[in-house]
């Protein structure tokens, strides 16, 4: 037995009556459980209970044995002379300081039904990574959906830290602060460092001043990428080295180790030369996007700033100097769908929520509703259990939901699982 099962049996009474009899024999009737109290202190305030006809209002101790009392030291903290009530598991021994006060303990060890022990024992003992995954089917879908929103809502708030954080960095640029989350997203999860150290490396003003030239663009991030510092046989990346000495000098940029990009176990369309090309291609074709960030609330804006078509030396270069191939793709529609959802989005709530403007945080959810459902290891807990989803709303609930709950079989907290144990 578990304290945590304790309390969510008693905070929804989910015992076979509300009538009880403690352990000296005395009738005590429970009108209300009390508020849950997850910080220091008894674990329920403001219960209401009638013991042997009085009314009493006050707090009430939960422990699985008795003895817990003295375990956790309560003998010693004044707080807990005045319960109402001491609800145990198990009556173990007994306690002077609730016999003094005329405090009743009731044992639950015979009033809990048996089928929620059954229930939440199955949830914790699952070795499926989706303790729920057996049982989820159970529950109603509305309340599936319910949860899934409020998770989606902690996870926005979650992300809010990291963006409030790099926000913070910048010097409260909300122009700086999206570059620099683009250049992560950019770099995916292997490269999202270097990534970001390049756009620190090269700040978006001076990038905005060269937006109108891709070719000068190319020369500095792949000069500061460090990709430019060696004896090359095309023409073009000569150039492109001609002119990252140029603007080396003019800006007094620093180039990073080329040896901080990872290639290994990139496909080559993913590899850093390919994707740093891509991303100089989106400042060259839509500055704006920095400028006015507000213009680009809508899933439709963003697929269109994000679409453009690709020519050069790069649009048929996996690495510099490298074999030629044939025309690489630019960035594909699921790759900008993954920008929105893991940068745009949390961008435009955290624009929404400093400028307080509401608009702006609708319209970063309104782009997790727009957007198809993300496959993925995690959300595929979920599908296989053989419910549907639409949205990346949900899946960014359930990655939330995942991460946080039931990777910690964190079950009796969670809106979905827990609700299994009132079923019967």
């Amino acid at each position: 037995m578990r304290e945590d099962l304790l309390h969510f049996i008693w905070n929804f009474q989910l015992l076979k009556t509300r009538e009880f009899v403690s352990v000296n024999g005395t009738k005590i009737r429970v009108f209300h459980p009390g508020e849950l109290n997850k910080d220091a202190g008894p674990d329920f305030f403001n219960g209401r209970i009638e013991v042997d006809g009085i009314i009493l209002v006050g707090n009430i101790e939960i422990h699985v044995n008795s003895s817990d009392w003295l375990k956790h030291r309560h003998e010693n903290d004044k707080v807990y002379d005045n319960l109402i009530l001491h609800v145990v598991y198990k009556h173990d021994k007994s306690i002077l300081q609730n016999t003094k006060h005329n405090v009743e303990t009731v044992e639950l060890k015979n009033y809990i039904d048996a089928a929620v022990l059954k229930k939440y024992n199955s949830l914790i003992s699952s070795s499926s990574a989706l303790p729920c995954s057996k049982q989820i089917r159970n529950v109603e879908e509305i309340k599936i959906q319910s949860w899934l929103q409020r998770m989606l809502a902690d996870r926005m708030e979650s992300k809010t830290d990291y963006v409030k954080h790099v926000f913070s960095a910048a010097q409260n640029d909300f122009s700086q602060t999206l570059y620099i989350m683009l250049a992560r997203n950019f770099g995916f999860k292997i490269n999202a460092e270097p990534f970001e150290l390049l756009a620190k490396h090269i700040p978006l003003p001076i990038a905005l001043k060269h937006s109108g030239n891709l070719f000068q663009l190319e020369a500095l991030y792949y000069g500061c990428a460090g990709f430019l510092n060696r004896a090359y046989k095309s023409k073009y990346l000569q150039q492109l080295q001609n002119e990252f000495e140029f603007f080396k000098n003019k800006y007094k940029l620093i180039e990073l180790d080329s040896s901080v990009w990872k290639f290994l176990r990139l496909r080559p369309a993913n590899f850093p030369t390919v994707r740093l090309w891509q991303f100089a291609t989106a400042i060259h074709k839509c500055p704006d996007l920095f400028k006015n960030p507000e213009n680009y609330n809508t899933v439709e804006s963003l697929l269109q700033a994000f679409s453009y078509t690709h020519d050069g030396y790069f649009s048929n270069h996996y690495k510099l100097d490298g074999q030629e191939v044939r025309t690489i793709k630019g960035i594909g529609k699921k790759s900008v769908e993954n920008l929105i959802v893991n940068t745009m989005a949390p961008f435009l709530f955290f624009y929404g929520k400093q400028t307080a403007n509401d608009r702006m945080i609708e319209s970063a959810f309104e782009c997790y509703e727009e957007l198809p459902f993300e496959d993925n290891v995690k959300t595929r807990h979920f599908t296989k259990t053989g419910l549907k989803f639409k949205t990346a709303s949900e899946s960014q609930g359930i990655i939330q939901l995942f991460d946080n709950y039931c990777k910690n079989t964190r079950c009796l907290d969670c809106g979905i699982a827990s609700n299994l144990l009132f079923h019967k």
